[in-house]
């Protein structure tokens, strides 16, 4: 019978590896145990039966903080082949449960912000999104079918089976994989403020402001009519400020527009009435939405005028470069590619030339200056690729003008982007009133915030908050750094807004381990010619806790048609770290000890074949690698070319034999 049942460690093993905190549920192919049927249903089989598939099989406090180790995970899928898994929420990722097909079309009508990651459930489907370090999500189970699973929850893994036979199963958008979980989008507090509503959640039950108005007890916005004594005077001025709010008025504005509603009343609020009801409502949007300020006064509009052609005529300058030939200041630009293509190692050669003045791999820099990189993913990994740089280039960084945000941006978020702007103002007044030449958005989808890319309307409102608070500010060079199509490698994804937008478009695609950028649009000035990059492993001044060297790479720019760039690459490609060597010399060893008990025993040594787990141990046993480590060696060796996988078999390929040879 059990080899007719589903083996689901292959999907717990790439749950783990997208980063993912999993433990064992219940199989749904076995008997519930005795202690589950009588301490859990009290005797109960039937519940039993139909519980036993979402039920943890061990405690599992200890994995809603971190991830099991590879050991444990092992272990678990060597005792359990057939058993369902768990997917802790609140590390790494939220999920809302919509448990029915009204919650799902509640859910997939617009009504919180749209995820590409999904699982069909028994009853409807898991929306998976990344967690948000500035608004915390508890686990919020409710009786109407769509419940929140946060901090302190779980929820049943894809590749799972259901008490009624339904197999839960991914459902994505064509350019999103388990491994790109960082580009999950985050639930805003309007997301959660929308399912409390569709949970038929009452007045009653709604947090109050801190003078006892909530926008959260009027759900249907009050129109500016006027109101007598006794018709929800109190309420409609909560329900208009709580709208105001919304779009972005200023408190200035809101009392002056109350004010006046306020005065055709009959009769009219007390002033002290009033003014409580707008502090109440600023302090609860204050309070449910952090990083997303109220403003006293409202902010400088931009004014609108016309010039004679003869002006603009008059006033031709040549184009004023950033990057000679290849980027322009006061400008917009984008380079998109596929994952792990290069594009933020790119992104990150291009911050350093700025800064520091150098010619980016013959083309000079002619605007030197500030770079403000807004980072959202990786800053380990972005820190040691700006070591990488120094160390190649022989410049220490630490005199040079780059700001590296601690955090991702929202900058749909208007608020939001006047914060990102502000914190560059402060840096520039500190700095004696040097601008920016270049500022660093990696990447759109981790800084675009609670919005939907592929709409015009919300990548229009992302565009305009970067024109008018950076780009314009400072009339300097905004990159951004996004991400492929969903059908087409060959363009960036989201609205055509985006590409309507930009100034200039270059695409980064990896081949082996070299990378080409092409222009895609230039718009006022030609398009430069490909320019081809190869990566150049260098080893870091540091050393890991085992004492194992440590690297990263640089950009090294060469010529294809050149001969002796294959010398080059080849050069680059032999060099590895001493641990990588290491497995490849082990696997080496065991194939040919495989291979000398095949022919000792009168076998053809051409079957010799190793299991991936054999090598595991074998490097486990000699001590010169452990399981914090493994993985990520392996995936190293696997994507550099080194060695191959044919589950559940390895091989040294003819590229890690030269490695070999070399020795």
């Amino acid at each position: 019978m059990d080899a007719n049942l589903p083996n689901t460690a292959a999907e717990a093993w790439k749950l783990n590896e997208a980063g993912l905190s999993i433990f064992p549920l219940g199989n749904p192919f076995e008997e519930p145990p005795e202690w589950f049927v009588n301490d859990r249903c009290s005797g109960e089989i039937v519940k039993a039966k139909e519980d036993w598939p979402k039920a943890p099989r061990y405690r599992w406090k200890q994995y809603q903080h971190e991830a099991p180790a590879d050991s444990q995970i092992e272990h678990w899928t060597n005792l359990f082949p057939h058993t369902n898994w768990a997917i802790a929420t609140g590390y790494g990722v939220v999920v809302v449960d919509a448990d029915s097909a009204e919650a799902v079309k509640f859910i997939e009508d617009g009504a919180i912000t749209r995820t590409p990651l999904r699982v069909t459930t028994s009853k409807g489907k898991h929306f998976y999104f990344q967690v948000n370090p500035e608004y915390p999500i508890q686990n919020s189970a409710r009786k109407n079918r769509i419940d929140v699973r946060g901090a302190g929850g779980y929820v049943v893994a894809p590749g799972s089976t259901h008490a009624d036979g339904t197999l839960y199963q991914w459902e994505t958008d064509g350019y999103m994989d388990i491994a790109d979980l960082h580009d999950l989008p985050m639930l805003s507090p309007d997301d959660v403020a929308a399912i409390n509503g569709f949970n038929g959640q009452s007045a009653t039950e709604a947090l109050e402001g801190n003078l006892g108005f909530s926008t959260d007890q009027y759900p249907l916005p009050h129109d500016g009519s006027n109101l007598a004594e006794g018709q929800g005077r109190n309420n409609a001025a909560a329900s208009m400020a709580g709208q105001l709010i919304q779009q972005g008025s200023s408190l200035q504005e809101i009392k002056s527009i109350l004010d006046q509603w306020n005065q055709s009343n009959t009769p009219p609020l007390s002033d002290a009435e009033l003014n409580s009801t707008i502090a109440s409502i600023t302090r609860t949007h204050t309070n449910n939405n952090p990083g997303s300020p109220v403003y006293v006064e409202p902010p400088p509009k931009p004014q609108f005028a016309f010039s004679h052609v003869k002006e603009l005529v008059k006033g031709v300058k040549p184009i004023n470069w950033l990057i000679k030939g290849f980027l322009e200041m006061d400008s917009l630009s984008l380079m998109f590619g596929e994952p792990a293509c290069g594009k933020s190692f790119s992104a990150i050669d291009l911050a350093c030339c700025v800064a520091t003045g150098s010619d980016w791999h013959g083309k000079p820099v002619k605007t030197p200056g500030p770079v403000f990189y807004i980072a959202g993913e990786g800053f380990n990994g972005l820190s040691r690729r700006l070591m990488a740089w120094q160390v190649a280039n022989g410049y220490n960084l630490r005199n040079a003008p780059i700001y590296v945000s601690q955090c991702s941006a929202s900058l749909i978020e208007l608020g939001n982007a006047r914060m990102v702007s502000d914190s560059i103002e402060e840096i520039v007044e500190e700095t004696g009133g040097i601008i920016p030449s270049m500022i660093v958005i990696d990447t759109l989808a981790r800084n675009f915030g609670p919005g939907d890319e592929n709409a015009t309307k919300e990548m229009n409102t992302f565009i305009n908050n970067i024109d008018q608070l950076l780009r314009s500010k400072y009339e300097c060079c905004v990159l951004i750094v996004h991400h492929t199509g969903v059908g087409s490698k060959d363009r960036a994804r989201g609205n055509s807004a985006l590409k309507g937008a930009l100034d200039a478009e270059y695409a980064v695609v990896k081949s082996d381990d070299s990378i080409r950028i092409t222009t895609k649009k230039m718009k006022d000035a030609d398009e430069p010619e490909p320019i081809d990059f190869l990566f150049n492993p260098i080893q870091l001044p540091f050393f890991d806790e085992e004492g194992e060297p440590q690297y990263s790479c640089v950009l090294q720019a060469f010529n294809p048609a050149d001969i002796q760039s294959e010398k080059i690459k080849k050069a680059l490609e032999s060099n590895i770290g001493d641990r990588q060597k290491k497995i490849i010399e082990t696997l080496s060893s065991l194939y040919s000890n495989a291979r000398q008990t095949l022919e000792s025993s009168g076998r053809d040594p051409s079957h010799a074949r190793i299991e991936l787990r054999v090598l595991k141990q074998d490097c486990y046993d000699q001590g010169f690698i452990c399981s914090k480590h493994w993985r990520r060696t392996l995936d190293a060796l696997i994507n550099r070319g080194f060695l191959a996988v044919d589950a559940p078999f390895v091989t040294v390929t003819e590229k890690g034999q030269e490695v070999l040879d070399n020795d």
